[in-house]
């Protein structure tokens, strides 16, 4: 996750806003606005209920499942150790009984090995896509001591890993009775401040020659990025409000039944140019990104792009957080559920 990547944002807003006052606007936006309803209010039936028969999401398999990432090494596409843990993924994926589909080549002059998992029917229509990024950052330029040292990225990048991880060891367990990629994306991490589109490769790479399905196959996604911190919060994504706002609030309104209400404050949050904004803006996939972000403006965690993104930032809670209501979803709703009204 780049910082370049939130220019959209600044252009949105008057030079010299508080950041603290436009959030408390936007609070008194998501609660009381009457031309969009907030994530306050339920967005489903008052009959609606929870799959009750749905797996349980495991936080301590997600920590092993950073764990063994780490022990490669940063994941700096090119190196031994991206080859490696990229060969580990799909011999996971594929022992889970996914159909692993490695999208390789080179994009802008970078090698991009994409890695797809398709779960339940191979049809070209109805399927729902959730992803992450498997790379990490070759610079922590957020800490000028160490600005030219890679990046561990337990946090940024191998947290939503991990959580796609579990879930697909769910799903083998439970199969879903309609179609899910879990795709795990390239060359997200690599950009420059500045440089337009440096950052997403992978998911831009995707886009240029889609495989297996087209775009057009999924009727919503899901995407994780910084999914394990400490005290962690998610705010309603700009951009997911813009192009997939029945699915946010959707999301959190499961999030607020399962009580996750901390992590999945009805909040919204800046639009973050990411995998979900290619996605959404070229490849018309209404993507939510769930992302962590500090309500006060402060950033997203004290670690990001530092040589300090360790497992020491790891939080099973909101690991777990964040894999239940991942899971809640995916298991009380189908494909149709998340059709606009």
């Amino acid at each position: 996750m780049g910082v370049g990547r939130m220019k959209g944002w600044r252009d949105r807003f008057p030079c010299g806003v508080s950041r603290i006052w436009l959030y408390l606007v936007g609070w008194l936006w998501v609660a009381g606005c009457t031309s969009e309803p907030s994530a306050r209010e339920s967005a489903l039936p008052p009959s609606w209920r929870l799959a009750q028969d749905r797996p349980s999401f495991s936080a301590d398999s997600a920590y092993a499942f950073i764990e063994a990432q780490l022990r490669f090494g940063p994941r700096i596409p090119g190196t031994a150790a991206h080859q490696a843990c990229g060969d580990w993924l799909v011999a996971q994926l594929r022992r889970y009984g996914a159909r692993v589909y490695e999208q390789k080549g080179t994009y802008k002059g970078t090698p991009v090995r994409n890695i797809i998992a398709s779960f339940g029917p191979d049809t070209t229509r109805g399927r729902l896509l959730v992803s992450a990024h498997w790379d990490s950052r070759p610079w922590a330029d957020q800490d000028p001591a160490t600005a030219q040292q890679p990046v561990p990225g337990a946090n940024d990048g191998a947290s939503g890993v991990a959580v796609l991880l579990e879930l697909a060891r769910l799903l083998s367990q439970r199969p879903l009775p309609y179609p899910v990629d879990l795709i795990f994306w390239d060359a997200e991490d690599l950009g420059r401040e500045g440089v337009e589109n440096s950052f997403c490769l992978g998911s831009q790479y995707w886009l240029s020659a889609p495989a297996p399905y087209p775009p057009q196959a999924y009727e919503a996604g899901i995407h994780l990025d910084m999914v394990g911190g400490r005290q962690a919060t998610f705010l309603q994504e700009g951009y997911s409000r813009q192009y997939a706002p029945h699915i946010v609030q959707l999301l959190w309104e499961v999030a607020q039944r399962l009580g996750y209400e901390r992590f999945f404050p009805p909040l919204p949050g800046e639009p973050i140019i990411d995998d979900p904004y290619y996605l959404a803006t070229q490849g018309k996939i209404p993507m939510v990104n769930i992302i962590q972000r500090d309500p006060t403006g402060r950033g997203f965690f004290p670690e990001w792009h530092t040589v300090r993104d360790t497992l020491e930032v790891i939080d099973r809670s909101t690991l777990q957080a964040v894999g239940d209501v991942l899971v809640a979803f995916l298991y009380s709703f189908s494909p149709r559920h998340l059709r606009p009204q």
